[in-house]
Parts: C-alpha cells; sequence; structure tokens
C-alpha cells in the first residue's frame, strides 16, 4: 500500500472500508486497511481471526452486494479511534438467488500507523436479527 493510499483521517478510513466490502477487489482493498495484527471478531458462534484467515473466511462467503450503516459513532483518544455503529449487509451466499440480509452491532478500532494513516486494529461484528 502506498502512503497516498492510507486513509489520511477516521472518515476516510470508514469510507474505504465500506467501498472495500462491495468491491470486486475486495480482499485486496480490505488487507490495505487492515493492521497486520489486526484481529476480528465475528460470524454467529463468535470467530477470532487473524488478517490472512478473516479474508478467508470473508471470500468463502459470497459476494456482498451492499453496506449500510446507521447510529455511527466515533471517539478519538490519541492515536486511536472507536466506531461503533449498526451494519446492514447483503450477502449472496448463493449468486442465483436474493442477498441475503445480515444485521450486526458492530465496533471498529483504527490506530495510527509509523506513516501517520489509519489502520484497522481490531473488528467485532455481533449479528443481530433483522427488524420485522
Amino acid at each position: 500500500m502506498t502512503t497516498a493510499l492510507i486513509p489520511a483521517t477516521v472518515e476516510e478510513a470508514e469510507s474505504a472500508w465500506l467501498a472495500a466490502q462491495t468491491a470486486t477487489d475486495a480482499q485486496e482493498r480490505q488487507r490495505a486497511l487492515l493492521h497486520p495484527e489486526c484481529v476480528v471478531v465475528h460470524a454467529a458462534v463468535g470467530h477470532q481471526h487473524g488478517v490472512d484467515d478473516f479474508l478467508g473466511y470473508a471470500s468463502r462467503l459470497g459476494r456482498t452486494s451492499q453496506v449500510d450503516t446507521y447510529d455511527v459513532t466515533v471517539r478519538r483518544f490519541g492515536d486511536t479511534a472507536v466506531v461503533s455503529c449498526l451494519q446492514e449487509m447483503r450477502i449472496a451466499f448463493v449468486p442465483e438467488l436474493t442477498p441475503f440480509v445480515i444485521q450486526a452491532a458492530v465496533t471498529r478500532v483504527w490506530v495510527t500507523d509509523e506513516r501517520g494513516g489509519w489502520r484497522l486494529a481490531h473488528l467485532q461484528m455481533a449479528r443481530r436479527l433483522p427488524p420485522g
């Protein structure tokens, strides 16, 4: 990842992360935003994955066609920022069928790296049932 591609603000990092999830080159874009020691806690069973295991898992799920966030809060603590939100993702587990909607309460912890950009150091997604 070149210095020009490293998000300079938390808001840019968040935007880049959300865009990366629906991109055709999602794995490469996400990897560029992840701190090498990032831990991701996710899925209904509470997987705890490092970068490579998480990206491998995500690539096997199916294409994410849309991600929306609600009730976003950002709290900064020096070179660390904690972002909390509700997130709704549409994932095509079976390509020819309507995407499945997954809601999650999400916390992303961003840290500045040695170049001054923001990298995702911790991600936790706790699934919720869709309303209705």
